[in-house]
This record gives structure tokens, sequence and C-alpha cells, in this order.
């Protein structure tokens, strides 16, 4: 992975368009689905485009709190008729039972942001991830910060923290960051050496990196390690899958044995 200097400028430049709970487009291979749409259109929008050529990620922003059964019904049907990574954006600390929820959905990966400010101004956002870390699989919990909106210097320590924890950091970048080319540079620099530390798994979320941040592939990809790739990410989904199953089970055999 390096990073493009000319995409440094570029998004630099430019306002990314964020996740919206009310918006449905595609950028790339990514897919941004808005937790409060209709169902049916939204679904038939999905298949038109994905059966075009194949989305590798499927990002799904709940919206509010009271909205999250919409998103979730949309999860439901989303992992039902597309084989590809789910990702699911709460952009508030949900509690263990919203949380659960959203796993027992289809959400695959959870994006819950960190946001600005001191660490203890994020204490609740903090112990939602730790919340989410004990429900989703091991390097399935990530949360987004922003270059620039906070001194570099925070920035990094929460990278830190959060890799400690078990949780992907994101970092995206846009024309509001208060932050010069070069230190963009540097700061995506020590992103990429302490995902590389930390031995985070990044591949279900690399159409999504290389989308909203100036990081790119190191080398371009030939058609052998196009095979690989597309055989590593099913083996990944599949053992989501699985995954998710064994959970959904063990929770019923509980249920049943207290008679609930």
């Amino acid at each position: 992975m390096k990073i493009d200097q000319h995409k440094v400028k570029e998004l630099l430049s430019r306002e990314q368009r964020g996740a919206a709970a009310d918006e449905l487009r595609r950028e790339a291979n990514v897919f941004f689905v808005g937790g409060n749409l209709p169902e049916r259109e939204t679904l038939e929008t999905l298949f038109e485009s994905h059966y075009q050529e194949n989305a590798s990620l499927f990002h799904l922003s709940f919206g509010e709190p009271d909205d999250f059964g919409s998103g979730a019904n949309l999860a439901r049907l989303i992992k039902k008729n597309f084989n590809a990574h789910l990702l699911g954006r709460l952009d508030y600390p949900a509690t263990a039972a919203v949380l659960e929820r959203a796993y027992v959905a289809g959400v695959d990966i959870l994006d819950l942001p960190l946001g600005p400010g001191a660490l203890e101004q994020v204490d609740a956002r903090l112990s939602a991830l730790e919340q989410a870390r004990a429900i989703f699989p091991r390097w399935a919990v990530a949360s987004t910060l922003v270059a620039g909106a906070e001194p570099t210097t925070l920035t990094r320590k929460k990278i830190d923290l959060l890799l400690e924890r078990e949780v992907i950091p994101l970092l995206t970048l846009d024309r509001s960051a208060a932050i010069t080319p070069e230190e963009s540079s540097e700061l995506f620099h020590y992103l990429t050496v302490a995902w590389r530390r930390s031995k985070a798994l990044l591949k279900p979320l690399l159409p999504l990196i290389y989308l909203t941040s100036p990081l790119a592939p190191a080398s371009a990809r030939t058609g052998l390690r196009g095979f690989i790739d597309l055989i590593e990410g099913r083996r990944l989904l599949a053992t989501s899958d699985l995954r998710r199953v064994l959970r959904v089970k063990e929770v019923e055999e509980s249920f049943a044995s207290s008679g609930l």
C-alpha cells in the first residue's frame, strides 16, 4: 500500500460526500446505501447495478436511533441477495442490544466513528466500540477518523488506542481538513505503519480505503493476484457468515433453555 501524492492534493481540493441515511449511490465498487430508503425500490436499483458489475462492498448508513429498524431490514435483504461484505455505520454510541441486532441482521463490519475531541470527550463511543468488539469477529469493528479535524498528535493517539483494542482506525481526507499535503502524507504513513504493526485485517475494507483516502495498491493487480484475492475474499465472507449463524443459534438455544 502506498500514498498517492496526486490523490492527496485532489482530496484536499474537493468535498467528500459522506454516507447519508436517505441516499443511494455507487462509487467505483462500493455501494453507499441509506438505511431509511424504501426496501423494494432500493433492492431493484442494487440488483440492476450489481449485476452489470459486481460491487465489492456495501456501505449501509443506519441513520438516527429511531430509524434503526429500517436499516436492519435493508441489511437482511442485502445479505440475502448479494455475495459481498456489508459494512454498517452507526453515528452514535449504540447500546449492546442494538449492536447485537446489527450483527444478527447481517452486518459483517461495524463502523462507529470516534469523532473529534479529547479522549475523555469520546468516552461513550469508546465504550460502544468495546461492546461491539465483544459481539463482532476480531478485526470486524472499525472507527472512522477525519484527517485535519483535530491536531495530528491527537489523531495519532486515537489510531494507537483503537488498534490496541483491535478496532481498525479508518482515516478520510477532504477539503475541510485544516492540514497541509505534507502533514496529510505523514499522517497516512503513520496509519499504514500502525496497521502493519498490529496485523489488522484490512482486505474487506480495501475498496472503501482506496476510495476515501489517498492510499493506493503498492502495485498493479495481475490476473493471478486478482484470482487469489477473490478466493480469499470469499473465504473471509463465508467464515463471517458461518460465525453469525453459530452465534444466532447459540442465542436461540439460550432463550429456549430459559423458557423464553
